[in-house]
């Protein structure tokens, strides 16, 4: 996962990473190249640099809203034609200190109930997106199975209701 522009030119520079999956690619072991990162401009700028196929990237409503995280990687990545993988759709937003954990596999606190699973991940699968990746606790894998077996986009007024949800809450990125 790539964080920092020095790391994307670790990776794109003479002798970095990206020869290596060049070659392994031509050498027909992989067939597509993408990446994954949680700053959003070291995705806009690996994105910029080479004709990747995908980006793993961490798409959200609170981000979204809260703090602007998420959509220049969206629109560079439909500018380029690259694949969307998206993560932390049922991310709801930092721990606070001392909080009981109830989802201890987590490392930020995710959506509460199946309700409001509903709307973060039909949030996040109402973006261009190719796809979402589930979250590891297996009752919120069936809480995202049910969103996605009954998928709708959202309406106008849930879009609202998402914006008004997210207010206040502390975003688990830009870290």
């Amino acid at each position: 996962m790539v964080k920092s522009l020095n790391e994307v030119d670790q990776i794109m520079n003479e002798g970095g990473a990206i020869e290596t999956f060049i070659e392994a690619r031509d050498q027909g072991l992989v067939r597509y190249l993408g990446f994954s990162a949680h700053s959003e401009e070291a995705a806009v700028a690996l994105l910029n640099r080479f004709n990747f196929d995908s980006v793993l990237f961490p798409l959200n409503w609170v981000c979204w809203y809260q703090s602007n995280f998420g959509p220049r990687v969206i629109e560079k990545a439909q500018e380029k034609g690259v694949a969307v993988l998206a993560l932390k759709a049922l991310a709801k937003r930092k721990w606070k200190k001392g909080e009981e954990r109830r989802w201890p596999k987590c490392w930020y606190a995710p959506i509460d109930s199946p309700e409001e699973a509903s709307l973060a991940l039909r949030f996040t699968l109402s973006l261009p997106i190719t796809a979402a990746v589930s979250p590891s606790h297996a009752e919120l894998l069936w809480w995202a199975c049910d969103v996605a077996e009954q998928f709708k986009p959202l309406s106008q007024e849930e879009k609202t209701l998402v914006v008004k949800k997210s207010e206040g809450l502390d975003p688990i990125f830009p870290q």
